[in-house]
């Protein structure tokens, strides 16, 4: 659902000025509204300009590359896993995770593994982003009924 916002958000930064500049009908003369040829590509230009600014701005202002955020918690055999909350997804949490600790909210950076029959997705966790504080989760027991 979030990646859908982050395309309609910069197709609108794109179109936006492009819609704002209109220009109305002119006889023919060279000039449109006083403005030359030249000029018009020059403008042309910096409208495209800006909307690329704004569509690079925004990829980097909601892009987290390889993130993952949720909620930690001891799974039944003692490893450590993420809990994800949009689209509702459990992790192994495998490699750096002696800075995490189970019952936290946290950003982890890393990779997502391929995942292995029968078994749970597994992230290598390359450190810790961001550590949110506390979270209220279930057990592994109650939440896999």
């Amino acid at each position: 659902m979030a990646t859908e916002h982050r395309i309609i958000f910069a197709k609108v930064g794109v179109c936006a000025p492009l819609l704002a500049t209109t220009a109305t009908a002119q006889p023919q003369s060279g000039t449109i509204g006083g403005v030359t040829g030249g000029d018009a590509v020059a403008i042309g230009f910096a409208i495209a300009a800006i909307g690329a600014g704004i569509g690079i701005g925004a990829y980097f202002a909601f892009h987290h590359g390889n993130s993952l955020t949720g909620c930690t918690v001891s799974g039944s055999d003692g490893s450590l896993q993420l809990r994800t909350k949009g689209e509702p997804q459990t992790f192994d949490l495998i490699g750096d995770v002696s800075a995490i600790k189970p019952g936290e909210r946290v950003r982890v950076a890393g990779k997502r593994q391929k995942k292995s029959s029968g078994a749970a997705p597994q992230f290598l966790v390359e450190g810790l982003k961001k550590d949110y504080g506390g979270c209220r989760v279930e057990s592994a027991a109650t939440s896999t009924r």
